[in-house]
Parts: C-alpha cells; structure tokens; sequence
C-alpha cells in the first residue's frame, strides 16, 4: 500500500505511525512537504482576508527521524538520490 500525503495532513495524523509499526503493516509513505498545514492557509485566505497564523511554517520538520522514533525504516528521497 502507498500513502501520498501532506506534512499538514502528516503532522494531525502522526500518532498513525505506531499503528503501522505495531500492525506491521506494509505501507510506503511518501510525503510531499510545503511546510504548511494547506487547507488551513486556504481557509485562511479565503474567508479570513488573509490573516495568515500558524498554518506556515518556517522551520523544516525532520519526518525521517520522527519516523525512525516510531521504529520505522525511513529515507529522505532528496538528500539520498
């Protein structure tokens, strides 16, 4: 099974890692990262004169070593090709 997923979508939903680890499910997980949570921003934008708060990030969230915390197999496709 594959995930395409958000960091946005990721960052609500990440104590699903310990699921897919203790299930040992056989799920790849690729995550397309804009550093934001995107439906907030768009929310944000459009109903909130674009007052954006908290839903852009301006750090890099390491997903590859908090998936490794959960105890899975993880790589960064960017920094390993």
């Amino acid at each position: 099974m594959v995930l395409f997923t958000g960091d946005g979508s990721l960052q609500m939903n990440i104590q699903e890692f310990a699921t897919v680890v203790e299930q040992d499910l056989n799920v790849k997980i690729i995550i397309m990262n804009n550093n934001s949570l995107g439906l907030v921003r768009q929310q944000q934008n459009l109903f909130y004169n674009k007052n954006i708060y908290a839903s852009d990030f301006q750090i890099d969230i390491d997903f590859v070593t908090i998936a490794k915390g959960f105890g899975m197999k993880s790589i960064n496709v960017d920094e390993d090709t």
